[in-house]
């Protein structure tokens, strides 16, 4: 049957696209399937496809595969944009074009039937206004806020210098596996999900032992992999409610270059020097969020800010002296499930601390915690940090959910105002994704790669990379790093057409983010932190 189907779509390229709001992008062919629609039908004919479906137990996933028939280029949608039947069978090319969409459907619903069962209940989405923006993106300035020039030269948070999973490092590694092209590979003791951060010649990282009950700091040579010293934090009773997914050491530290701060749950917010001495704790009580916590802390000016939801409870937001830990202000937040990282900017001369939550996406004043504007339009469970660029902010979020770009210099409410494009669905539940120039890129939880116009929303293309990614994207010298839950990185070119460059296995599973500095990238695996590539300069430190 797939045969047969592949065969009648035989010479049919794809080259077009559908906006957020429906409308066809124009191409050469007349008719094309939107990127969603080929890689649906590629996936008819892919083994690899079906064996990712016999391992899909969730039934989020479930229920994300059956999204994809919901796709607005499906047979319903087409037929709806090209009038009635009547006039489709009366012109041929529309005709054969909406036939191939039905076949499509037809083909694909029974494969997921016979392969995951009936489809789940759909889960009910926010009716939000349409994207209507009230300025042009492009008057907007948007700029990162680092606390020294020190901070460019490093990677000392989440997602690097600039909170973006971005670097400005040239002629990176292409091609590796577990022993090519490695400096190093240092065995790091207990487990953890947290990614490393560094500073001169140092990378620290946290792990835990013993299901939790004891955690610590480790610090390694970068230029060795050598381990300097393993600080164990005070204990806490761990959460009850956690998954071995996330584990009991998943959000990534931040170092401003003499002190390194932590966020363990229930053990609290830490810092330490960076020569491994306890310099303060603050307590954030018993923590009762499902799955765990991962939401990393941002170190801006003088405080060191977090944000984590807990559905326990009420959820974090805290701002500390980064000196002293006393509390400098915090606010009340409902409970919700989410893992999302603040990042800070500029926009416009005024900083704002941009982060998701359920249901909203905020800036805030970070020296107050004070709210300055809103707009509604995530899932109810955000991971992914935002993204900014060409004037807008950009947030993904869960289980192929929405696509928000977001004008960032209105107060208030600012949804039907501000929101410039939204792209319904697609959108990853863990990995954050990258912008590169005016491309946005993103894999999903099972592997779907993306590629969107960061001005419209429109999809350019989409590709299945094969396995499942947790691992967030990373991006530099025009190349885009995405690496599955198994290991293997792939290296694909930055553009408007999909270019695979290189996949490069390390051999053992890997659920944290990397960090890319002096000519290196640093993944931490399993059990071992590699060091891919050759060290540019001396570290110092």
């Amino acid at each position: 049957m797939f045969l047969a189907l592949l065969a009648i779509c035989t010479g049919c390229q794809s080259g077009g696209d559908t906006t957020s709001t429906g409308a066809f992008v124009a191409s050469a062919e007349p008719y094309p399937l939107s990127p969603e629609m080929e890689l649906v039908e590629k996936d008819l004919g892919s083994d690899t496809y079906v064996q990712l479906l016999k391992a899909m137990t969730n039934p989020h996933d479930r229920r994300v595969e059956y999204q994809r028939l919901d796709s607005s280029d499906n047979a319903a949608n087409f037929l709806e944009r090209h009038g009635e039947l009547e006039q489709i069978q009366a012109d041929e090319q529309l005709r054969t074009a909406y036939e191939r969409r039905k076949q499509i459907a037809g083909a694909f619903e029974a494969l997921l039937q016979r392969e995951i069962g009936e489809r789940p209940k759909p889960v009910a989405t926010q009716d939000l206004p349409p994207a209507a923006a009230s300025a042009s993106s492009a008057d907007i300035e948007i700029l990162p806020v680092v606390a020294s020039p020190a901070w460019e030269k490093n990677w000392p948070r989440w997602r690097g210098p600039t909170g973006q999973g971005t670097s400005s490092e040239t002629e990176l590694p292409a091609t590796w596996d577990h022993e090519k092209n490695v400096a190093w590979k240092a065995e790091v003791p207990g487990s953890g999900n947290s990614s490393p951060v560094i500073w001169g010649d140092r990378i620290f990282l946290v792990t835990a032992f013993d299901d939790g009950q004891k955690r610590a700091l480790v610090c390694l040579r970068r230029s060795t992999g050598e381990i300097l010293f393993q600080k164990e934090t005070p204990d806490a009773d761990p959460q009850a409610k956690i998954v071995p997914k996330t584990g009991y050491a998943a959000a990534t530290p931040a170092t401003d270059g003499e002190r390194v701060v932590l966020f363990l749950g229930n053990v609290g917010l830490l810092c330490y020097s960076t020569d491994g001495e306890l310099l303060w704790r603050y307590a954030v009580g018993p923590f009762n969020g499902s799955h765990g916590t991962g939401a990393s802390p941002l170190i801006w000016n003088d405080l060191v800010i977090l944000m984590q939801e807990q559905n326990g409870g009420p959820s974090l937001g805290v701002a500390v002296d980064k000196k002293t830990g006393q509390k400098r202000w915090s606010t009340e937040r409902q409970p919700a499930l989410g893992w999302c990282s603040p990042i800070a900017v500029r926009v416009a001369g005024r900083d704002q601390l941009l982060y998701a939550a359920k249901h909203i996406v905020v800036g805030i004043d970070p020296a107050s915690g004070n709210e300055i504007w809103s707009c509604a339009g995530p899932t109810k469970e955000v991971v992914p940090t935002l993204l900014y660029g060409n004037g807008l902010v950009y947030c993904t979020s869960g289980r192929s959910g929405p696509t928000l770009a977001i004008q960032p210099n209105g107060e208030g409410d600012i949804t039907k105002s501000h929101l410039l494009w939204r792209s319904p669905r697609g959108g990853p539940h863990v990995p954050s994704p990258v912008l590169w120039n005016d491309l946005l890129y993103l894999v999903n939880d099972t592997g779907i790669f993306s590629c969107l116009d960061a001005k419209t929303g429109a999809k350019v293309y989409q590709q299945r990379l094969g396995g499942r990614f947790t691992s967030s994207l990373l991006a530099a010298d025009g190349q885009i790093y995405a690496t599955s839950e198994k290991g293997k990185t792939f290296v694909i070119r930055t553009g408007r057409t999909y270019e695979l460059l290189s996949a490069n296995d390390l051999g053992e599973s890997v659920l944290s983010s990397g960090a890319i500095l002096d000519g290196q990238i640093f993944l931490r695996g399993e059990k071992h932190l590699f060091a891919i590539g050759e060290m540019r300069k001396v570290a110092q430190n």
